[in-house]
């Protein structure tokens, strides 16, 4: 029988800080698959989202630091070193050539699932990877257009049967965390205590680099 193929993870933001919400659900999702790595891909000029509050090393030094949390976490900044607007396409070709002997899984929130009709070239995109979505407070599958709809009734699929090729969905179970980095960049300005949903070594970062203040 020949050997199940890798399994890497992926996870696309913009990590302004990097926060529990990001996390958390990553890891509980991890656990019905067989992730050898989980890489965090800070963006490089989000499309669809206001700018970083923070220099790209510090946000590489956060994710550094959350990457204690957990083995598999990988920092990459394929992205950031493109130096252009960073977009998914690009970004899981990169993956599948890098690695492949591996299985790919792109890891989205809903609220991306849903306006995932707007992304560019959002159909080829299922050629490289898997999706695998996690729920967002305010997001849900009753809203979803009759394109997305129409997508999941031919993609959607369990853990399982996702151990090899690409272009399948899993809609996670996970509990959503109801976690604004705006809000927790206020938070951070306001307070010289931790925030509940930032991680310790992440927090250490911060105070040491007076970020957010």
């Amino acid at each position: 029988m020949a050997n199940r193929k890798r399994q890497i993870a992926i996870v696309g933001g913009t990590f302004d800080p990097v926060h529990w919400g990001h996390l958390k659900p990553i890891l509980a999702v991890a656990k019905d698959f067989d992730f050898e790595c989980i890489h965090l891909l800070p963006t490089c000029a989000p499309p669809h989202r206001q700018q970083p509050e923070v220099l790209n090393t510090h946000r590489l030094g956060m994710l550094d630091a959350a990457c204690t949390l957990d083995h598999r976490f990988v920092v990459n900044d394929w992205e950031l070193r493109q130096g252009l607007p960073s977009r998914t396409l690009p970004t899981l070709k990169h993956f599948h050539t890098v690695s492949a002997d591996a299985t790919l899984y792109f890891i989205i929130g809903m609220d991306s699932l849903l306006n995932l009709p707007d992304w560019q070239h959002w159909q080829r995109l299922f050629d490289f990877a898997h999706f695998i979505v996690i729920p967002r407070p305010g997001y849900n599958l009753a809203d979803a257009s009759a394109d997305v709809k129409a997508l999941l009734a031919e993609r959607q699929s369990n853990s399982k049967e996702m151990q090899t090729g690409a272009g399948k969905i899993f809609i996670a179970n996970t509990e959503p965390l109801d976690i604004s980095a705006t809000e927790l960049r206020q938070q951070l300005k306001n307070s010289a205590q931790r925030p509940e949903l930032l991680p310790e070594p992440v927090w250490q970062y911060i105070r040491e680099h007076d970020l957010y203040r």
